[in-house]
C-alpha cells in the first residue's frame, strides 16, 4: 500500500468509527434524579385555602442527593420553591423524608442525603382572588448530586402541578 492509500484508509476508518463514538454517553451526564410534583388537593381549591405541593424524587443507583439541611462549607442543600405566579405562594417550611446521615469524604463533613426514592412537601397558600379554573403551579427544585467518584454542579429543575381553583364568592 502506498502512502496516499494508507491516509485514505485511515480517514475512512475514522469516519466509520465516529458515529459509534458519538453514541457513547458519559454516564455522569445522564439524569441522576427524576422528579414529579403533585398538589393536594388538586381540585376544588378555594381562594385563601392551603394546599400541599409534594415533590417525589427517584435517585439513580449509585448517586445521592443532598438533603435540605447542610453544614456551612458543605454541598448545596436541596431547595424547593414556588416560582412567581398569581395563584399561590409558599407558606411554610419544606418538610422532607428522613435523610441518611453520613460522613462525606468529598466535603470532609457530616452530610444528610437521599440515595433512593424520597419526597419533600411544601405548604402553599392560594391567593385571595386567583383566576378560577384549572391552573398550573410552577415549582422549582435546586439540588446537587454526587456518586462515589464525582459531584455534579448544582442544578435547578422546573416542574408544574395542576390545581382547579373555585371561583371567589
Amino acid at each position: 500500500m502506498g502512502r496516499n492509500q494508507i491516509s485514505v484508509a485511515a480517514v475512512l476508518l475514522l469516519l466509520c468509527l465516529t458515529p459509534a463514538a458519538a453514541q457513547i454517553k458519559d454516564p455522569a451526564a445522564a439524569e441522576t434524579v427524576s422528579w414529579t410534583v403533585s398538589a393536594q388537593p388538586a381540585d376544588a381549591v378555594k381562594p385563601t385555602s392551603t394546599l400541599m405541593l409534594t415533590l417525589h424524587a427517584q435517585v439513580r443507583e449509585g448517586w445521592h442527593v443532598y438533603a435540605l439541611r447542610q453544614l456551612a462549607g458543605g454541598p448545596t442543600p436541596l431547595r424547593v420553591s414556588v416560582e412567581p405566579n398569581n395563584i399561590v405562594v409558599a407558606s411554610g417550611e419544606v418538610i422532607g423524608s428522613p435523610p441518611i446521615k453520613v460522613h462525606d469524604p468529598s466535603f470532609d463533613l457530616d452530610t444528610q442525603l437521599y440515595s433512593h426514592a424520597f419526597s419533600v412537601t411544601l405548604p402553599a397558600h392560594i391567593a385571595s382572588r386567583p383566576a378560577a379554573g384549572r391552573q398550573l403551579i410552577p415549582v422549582s427544585v435546586r439540588f446537587q448530586t454526587c456518586n462515589d467518584r464525582i459531584c455534579q454542579p448544582p442544578k435547578t429543575v422546573h416542574l408544574s402541578a395542576w390545581i382547579t381553583v373555585l371561583a371567589a364568592k
